[in-house]
């Protein structure tokens, strides 16, 4: 099995290139290929002849997505049913990530996996658009019935991992500096109406290949997160007691910090297929302890 992992420099990326270290994989960056540039997604895709295309590559930035939505939709959108096409052309799986921003953030029970996407951000719409697209390519060919391609379509949220910039990281930036400074302002404020579950990185990345070697699931949405739904302000009070971090963290409401991107504020992904992942604390405290910072 031949695996092109897109995304090598990204922190998903990086977790899946050592998951599949065994493996016969191949890793691209934008630096060697623009995912927007159908010609070359396709002279890439017959040169390597890959089983199996990883896209872990991605718009990110949720805020800048609002002055910004025709680059994100062109990233996460346009070339994810670029990605697919070529996937098609080669018989290849195709496996992208989606997020819970895809939802409108009221369902307090969580989003299940075939619950229809109803962003309310540009980023979240974005991402609609790439799932869309996805599957429209993956399972029909010019309006009618074909062989379908084979697909996996997986939700995750709240990512932290080590090879990138994340909230775990930017927490425990903010709480070093507040408790090195003087006159005691070591007072914390983080929101505590919004509803989710973290994510390792590598669990993900593990879980992805187990999912693919295991044969046994077809082509469809896979919700994967740690397990566990927390606040932004839970999650921030256990990162300092496991880091050991003397501060006073407050809870307060999302509209205290008001941004330019909407947040949804339940959008706890429901797994109801595949095994569960351990819990986030678990995760975390194996991360930080990975990281040196215990």
């Amino acid at each position: 099995m031949r695996i092109l992992i897109l995304g090598k420099n990204g922190m998903l990326g990086r977790d899946l290139m050592d998951v599949f270290s065994k493996d016969d994989f191949i890793a691209l960056g934008k630096e060697d290929l623009d995912i927007t540039d159908r010609d070359r997604v396709f002279e890439k895709f017959m040169t390597i002849q890959p089983d199996v295309v990883i896209n872990a590559t991605g718009y990110t930035n949720v805020n800048k997505a609002e002055s910004e939505p025709e680059s994100a939709n062109d990233i996460n959108g346009y070339a994810v049913g670029v990605l697919a096409q070529g996937c098609r052309e080669i018989d290849a799986t195709f496996v992208h990530f989606s997020t819970d921003y895809v939802f409108k953030g009221i369902k307090k029970s969580g989003y299940n996996e075939e619950d229809m996407p109803d962003p309310i951000n540009a980023y979240g719409k974005s991402k609609a658009l790439g799932e869309h697209l996805m599957m429209e390519e993956m399972e029909m060919l010019n309006g009618e019935k074909a062989k379908e391609g084979k697909y996996f379509l997986i939700r995750t949220s709240w990512l932290f991992g080590r090879h990138g910039k994340n909230f775990v990281e930017t927490m425990l930036d903010l709480g070093r500096k507040n408790s090195q400074l003087k006159g005691g302002e070591d007072v914390l404020k983080v929101i505590n109406d919004q509803f989710g579950k973290p994510t390792y990185s590598m669990d993900l990345a593990r879980q992805v290949g187990w999912l693919l070697k295991s044969r046994d699931y077809p082509s469809g949405i896979y919700h994967i997160t740690n397990e566990c739904t927390t606040t932004w302000y839970d999650f921030a009070v256990e990162i300092f007691r496991l880091a050991k971090i003397n501060i006073d963290v407050i809870p307060c409401a999302t509209t205290e910090y008001p941004s330019p991107a909407k947040r949804p504020h339940y959008s706890a992904l429901n797994n109801n297929i595949l095994p569960p992942l351990r819990p986030w604390k678990e995760a975390l405290a194996e991360y930080l302890s990975i990281n040196t910072l215990l």
